[in-house]
């Protein structure tokens, strides 16, 4: 298979695109819950628990203990070095993937990444992060991924590189997207008849820069349904499920483009039953236990792929 023979950049231009992903979808939602801490009045019983829950490994009992601690979760999050999922940690690793695919990459992008690399292994961040200077802190980083997506835009050509960033970059948002949801629906017992209020669902879509969409669409309606229909099936909503199966489609019909390989038929096959499974599903008539099952078959579904798209691509073993 032609791709063979650039695997190893395959893979780089995969993974730093998923890390930075990775990262970005985690500022933003720290973001949001740093933000909304600061609104005494509006009762908060989980805390970070669902920013904890994702995307760090920390036992529940840990998490509960500091769920609330504000300035911890901060510096554990953005620079922990024992952190492995800490923002310093992840651009670290995304910085090491740009280095070995840099004749790949524009230069635009290679020196945004190293500036960020720079400021987030700055020695005196963490003793920032316990001052006034925090908000600042999370405020620039938020600005900082908003930046590396749009010069990732509008720089990099449109060939195999930018295939395979796109779907390590959209297979990482999907599977955030989804285990988000199930942090809010898991706590109401999947119940899309439900009557909570929309400062319940602020949270999860602020975390996927979906709440004023949401507002534009679907004010003064029943949430508990609606919420599913814009974060799963919302074709035009760049962070749904849906959306970022498409996109993922895109890119895999460019990369087999020339591929009669039946290992590739047998992969292009695979996602496309994942893809039409979602599609296909009607969320109008949606029960509560089909909506908890969507969520982890495709959860389930989208890892396995992502497991023998690398098999294939980059000769894992």
């Amino acid at each position: 298979m032609k791709v063979n023979m650039l695997s190893r950049v395959a893979d780089g231009m995969f993974w730093l695109d998923r890390y930075m992903e990775r990262t970005d979808g985690m500022m933003l939602t720290l973001n949001t819950f740093y933000i909304l801490s600061f609104d005494k009045e509006i009762e908060n019983y989980q805390g970070f628990k669902p920013l904890l829950e994702y995307y760090t490994d920390l036992p529940k009992e840990k998490i509960k203990e500091i769920q609330h601690d504000t300035t911890f979760i901060l510096k554990y999050i953005i620079c922990d070095s024992q952190n492995h999922n800490s923002v310093k940690n992840l651009v670290n690793k995304a910085r090491e993937n740009a280095r070995g695919s840099q004749d790949k990459i524009t230069k635009e992008l290679w020196e945004h990444i190293n500036s960020l690399y720079h400021y987030i292994n700055s020695p005196e961040l963490p003793k920032k992060l316990e001052t006034s200077s925090a908000l600042k802190i999370v405020t620039k980083l938020n600005k900082d991924f908003l930046l590396y997506n749009g010069i990732l835009q509008v720089t990099m050509p449109r060939g195999s590189g930018w295939c395979f960033s796109g779907i390590g970059k959209h297979i990482e948002r999907c599977l955030q997207t989804i285990s988000l949801t199930q942090a809010y629906y898991a706590p109401i017992n999947y119940n899309l008849e439900g009557d909570e209020d929309l400062l319940y669902w602020r949270r999860l879509l602020l975390s996927l820069s979906g709440y004023e969409m949401y507002l534009k669409s679907y004010s003064n309606i029943p949430h508990n349904r609606k919420v599913v229909q814009q974060v799963i099936f919302n074709k035009d909503f760049a962070h749904s499920v849906i959306y970022t199966l498409e996109l993922i489609s895109d890119h895999l019909t460019y990369l087999f483009r020339d591929n009669t390989l039946s290992e590739a038929r047998t992969l292009n096959n695979q996602f496309g039953r994942l893809k039409s499974y979602v599609e296909y599903t009607d969320y109008h008539n949606l029960s509560n236990h089909q909506l908890e099952e969507v969520l982890n078959n495709t959860k389930a579904q989208l890892n396995q792929f992502s497991t023998d798209f690398s098999k294939l691509f980059f000769s894992y073993t």
